[in-house]
């Protein structure tokens, strides 16, 4: 951190730089709460160890006593994530360095199996479909609502005609996936082009009642009949083959991924895609966070600068690096 911003541990506690810190997050009081709580513990501890200038060890040495003391790893996970959000925002801010940045707690961190796609994947896979058949409509409005508004399989699966509804200005669809009933009070907004899909989809389909499913099977076996989501998988991955979108790593699931992905990139906030993803715990949606930030480390280019002295490597070649 820079010699201008040393800031001891009685400055850390101020309630004002609290507050701040609290109302950048714009969480719900319940979180709030939370987040104050977790905070003054470390703040504590601190004290207790006559820590004035904290840094990265008192961190790791935090978490460590929290593990001596036979805390559950999802109370420690609690703590640390508190820590984590306070320090990159003061870093944000340029009060102090992050000296929180990828504390991992007990068990480890969870890691996706899954790649989002990049955003000249995800265009591609978009244009690719034909759109020139009711069952190319139906698989473009699926792919999008998908890769744009963040839709698990099941809940595509599981949406009703009357599920896709104005609500005030924006267009809607309520979703009710694993665990909800028929009619959950969580919706996702529909973006312009997204609303302009799924209209043409319904348009070319033709009356449809209010209890038929809104993506509906276009084979003589099954016809009108509700898609499964394994119908819906094979959907997504024959779309992402087609425009050459190959991998074990890439599924349906990936288009969630790239969603959540796409909007931390664009700048939204921890809380606002925890809503847009209907995530239970804000921990999911901090997993993604820790994902982009590994994904722009400079840490191997670092350390091969050091090694090879700012000359290429024997392996690198400028057509292997992808700009995307």
């Amino acid at each position: 951190m820079d010699e201008q911003n040393i800031i001891t541990v009685t400055q850390l506690m101020d309630e004002s730089l609290l507050e701040k810190f609290l109302t950048f997050q714009n969480v719900r009081p319940r979180s709030v709460a939370a987040y104050r709580h977790n905070l003054r513990l470390f703040f504590n501890y601190l004290t207790a160890q006559r820590i004035v200038q904290p840094n990265r060890e008192h961190v790791f040495a935090y978490r460590d006593a929290l593990i001596a003391a036979g805390k559950k790893p999802a109370t420690i996970r609690s703590y640390i994530i508190a820590v984590r959000l306070f320090f990159r925002w003061m870093a944000n801010e340029g009060l102090y360095g992050n000296i929180a940045e990828c504390v991992k707690v007990p068990g480890g961190d969870h890691v996706h199996r899954r790649d989002a796609l990049t955003l000249c994947q995800v265009r591609a896979v978009l244009d690719n479909i034909d759109r020139s058949t009711l069952k190319g409509l139906r698989n473009y409005a699926i792919v999008a609502l998908m890769v744009i508004g963040g839709l698990r399989c099941v809940e595509v699966s599981r949406a009703r005609a009357r599920n896709f509804i104005q609500r005030g200005s924006h267009a809607v669809l309520y979703v009710h996936g694993k665990g909800r009933g028929d009619d959950g009070a969580e919706y996702v907004k529909l973006s312009h082009n997204l609303q302009r899909a799924l209209q043409a989809y319904l348009d070319e389909r033709g009356s449809v009642a209010q209890d038929a499913p809104l993506f509906a099977c276009t084979s003589n076996r099954n016809r009108n009949g509700p898609l499964s989501t394994r119908t819906i998988s094979k959907i997504v991955k024959d779309a992402l083959q087609d425009a050459g979108c190959r991998g074990t790593r890439l599924c349906a699931h990936s288009l969630r991924h790239t969603a959540v992905t796409l909007a931390l990139k664009g700048g939204e906030t921890l809380e606002a895609v925890k809503e847009f993803a209907r995530h239970t715990s804000i921990n999911t949606t901090l997993v993604y966070s820790h994902a982009i930030d590994r994904a722009r480390s400079t840490c191997t280019g670092t350390i091969e600068k050091k090694i090879f002295g700012g000359r290429a490597g024997p392996a690198e070649t400028s057509k292997n690096l992808d700009p995307h």
